[in-house]
């Protein structure tokens, strides 16, 4: 199961028409954010098992085989060509400070930073961050529309997969004389192979703790994606935070008892419990008398003075 991106426009496509004409076939679902679930959980299906034969070990070898460096310094790269994009995003989204910030990411990473191979701007303080036209369109209050999980690409939504084409349109390498694709193929491989490997602890732990990875998995995107929709709308990074941080589902119903168990035995009650509560009742039934002072006459002795009295009253004991 991973979450590999591909620049395969014809395959979003495909994939979103056939979403659309299942949409009647789909309308149990367990949240209202996803009402193809159905057709959802298919592609789900489809892109585990092929995670499971062939991504997961492409990517795990990728991790082993190639060093550390070398993989930090192709995602700076990547990072690098996708900051102007950024900058343009931050500009509509009325944030012109980080837009200057993140311009001045790429032009030291571009040049002290050997071509973006070296992230030198985090080193005074500018780190990066992800924007595109699907958070522009968030930021702007347009809704993320039906979830959507496509295989190659996994958890997005309507927004997004519009916001990703436009993404793609404005990209300067997708123009000519680059219009083969080899450029921007060659940098949806590496980074979709990247992402999966750095992924690889997380999504083994949503197989291995959660009842259910789908709901899960789109839980996690849901709330990764409004945190990063209120941080375009503050563009403060880091201002957001995500509400759970459970691998449960909250749209997903509540478990059910399993009728193959026996039920758990109510806890036996303590001895004398019941006499003690009668006992109680009883006492809090009773009416409140006030007792005159001259009552007690004779019953509490009268108090001494002196030294003696310091020593003697309860109170000095």
């Amino acid at each position: 199961m991973g979450l590999c991106r591909a620049p395969s426009k014809p395959t979003v496509y495909a994939l979103v028409a056939v979403l659309t004409l299942s949409a009647p076939a789909a309308a149990l679902a367990a949240s209202p954010d996803d009402p193809w679930e159905s057709a959802n959980r298919s592609f789900y299906f489809v892109h585990t098992f092929l995670d499971h034969l062939f991504f997961g070990p492409v990517a795990r070898g990728y991790k082993t085989v190639v060093p550390f460096p070398l993989r930090k310094g192709l995602r700076n790269l990547i990072n690098n060509l996708k900051e102007p994009g950024i900058a343009f995003n931050d500009l509509l989204q009325a944030h012109p400070t980080r837009a200057g910030k993140t311009a001045a990411r790429f032009i030291i990473n571009s040049t002290v930073g050997v071509a973006g191979l070296m992230d030198a701007a985090y080193n005074v303080g500018l780190e990066h961050h992800e924007n595109g036209f699907g958070t522009t369109a968030g930021r702007y209050g347009v809704g993320p529309g039906p979830y959507l999980f496509i295989p190659f690409v996994g958890p997005t939504n309507i927004r997004d997969v519009i916001g990703q084409v436009l993404d793609t349109a404005t990209d300067p390498f997708a123009w000519a004389p680059l219009q083969d694709g080899v450029v921007i193929y060659s940098r949806g491989v590496i980074e979709g192979v990247d992402q999966r490997a750095e992924a690889d602890d997380q999504l083994t732990a949503i197989d291995n703790m959660s009842t259910d990875p789908y709901a899960s998995l789109r839980s996690l995107y849901e709330q990764n994606r409004a945190v990063q929709i209120q941080e375009a709308v503050n563009g403060v990074p880091g201002s957001a935070e995500p509400k759970l941080d459970s691998f449960d589902d909250p749209a997903a119903p509540a478990p059910t008892a399993d009728p193959s168990k026996p039920a758990a035995a109510p806890a036996a009650p303590r001895p004398g419990a019941a006499l003690e509560n009668k006992m109680i009742d009883a006492m809090l039934a009773r009416p409140l008398t006030v007792i005159p002072g001259s009552a007690l006459n004779g019953i509490v002795p009268a108090p001494r003075s002196g030294a003696l009295a310091q020593v003697e009253s309860p109170a000095a004991g």
